[in-house]
């Protein structure tokens, strides 16, 4: 009975990732399938963990707006809110750069 109980909690910590990815709000994990956690060299998407929310609340309204053309963040911002844009936001600027 102790193995079994060892391995379901094995197994739900690795179910349930990092623990920075557990404190994300909702929604940010469609920011991290293109913008990568550390620095890429020669990427064109720009890193976001550690940068000023009032910047990346900035970003996605104007790409929500159409007021910056885009390919993808446009269809992404419009998923999201006032609300749940500042909570994102917030989020990546208390990461880690």
């Amino acid at each position: 009975m102790t193995h079994r109980l060892l391995l379901s909690v094995l197994a739900s910590a690795l179910l349930a990732g990092p623990a920075r990815a557990v404190d994300a709000p909702p929604g940010a994990s469609s920011c991290t399938g293109c913008h990568a956690p550390k620095r890429v060299t020669d990427s064109v998407i720009p890193h976001i963990a550690g940068r000023k929310a009032p910047d990346i609340v900035e970003f996605m309204r104007n790409y929500r707006s159409g007021a910056w053309p885009s390919s993808v963040m446009g269809r992404i911002a419009k998923g999201f809110d006032d609300q749940q844009i500042d909570a994102i936001a917030a989020w990546f600027a208390g990461q880690p750069e």
